[in-house]
């Protein structure tokens, strides 16, 4: 993981530098950007035309940073996601979970601008974590959390491991197990299940 923080003088000059040597003369560089489709729509990157090509410019600069006798960088097992004052949301995910990091300044921004849209209200609700500054202690972001869909998959394949191995065992034993998996899932994402619907929909 890696954060940068650019000026808008730095942004264009990477994004100069990356299109001498890959130009878009048909605006193309939107087509194939991975997104985090889990969240609404209105809650993604959107793919404007700046904030994609600094994308890309920023993958193009570190993949050719690092040596490749010793590793690469991938494109389609990377996502790249710009905070911006178009996208007003910081999109990762991390050990299992899926985390969209809303900064307060983009909500006040929302809420001047007239917008109606999701970003533009503070949510107080399980699976959202208030960001504080340390030292001044406001409240400078919230950050929504949600299960990824491989933790979810991987859940799945559990329980059907369970019950494809069961054979003869008792109901008791296989009761435990499903009991154990399912502790365990809890323990470890706990309110982030709830905004999960895929998740919530597979334990019913």
């Amino acid at each position: 993981y890696i954060l940068f923080k650019f000026d808008g003088s730095e942004a264009k000059d990477l994004i100069q530098r990356y299109l001498i040597e890959h130009p878009d003369p048909n605006n193309e560089n939107a087509v194939g950007y991975r997104n985090k489709k889990c969240w609404p729509r209105d809650c993604r990157m959107r793919l404007l035309k700046r904030d994609v090509n600094l994308g890309r410019a920023i993958f193009w600069d570190i993949k050719n940073r690092l040596p490749r006798s010793i590793t690469t960088l991938d494109w389609d097992n990377s996502f790249v996601s710009v905070y911006s004052s178009d996208n007003p949301n910081l999109l990762f995910d991390m050990n299992g979970f899926e985390v969209r990091i809303q900064p307060m300044r983009a909500n006040r921004r929302a809420i001047v601008g007239g917008s109606g849209s999701a970003f533009g209200t503070t949510t107080y609700k399980d699976g959202v974590w208030n960001l504080q500054n340390e030292t001044t202690k406001e409240m400078t972001a919230q950050a929504h959390l949600r299960v990824e869909q491989e933790a979810v998959q991987a859940f799945d394949n559990r329980i059907r491991q369970i019950l494809m191995s069961s054979g003869a065992t008792t109901f008791t034993k296989i009761a435990n197990k499903w009991n154990t998996a399912l502790i365990g899932l809890m323990t470890y994402y706990r309110e982030a299940v709830l905004n999960t619907q895929e998740l919530l929909d597979l334990h019913v």
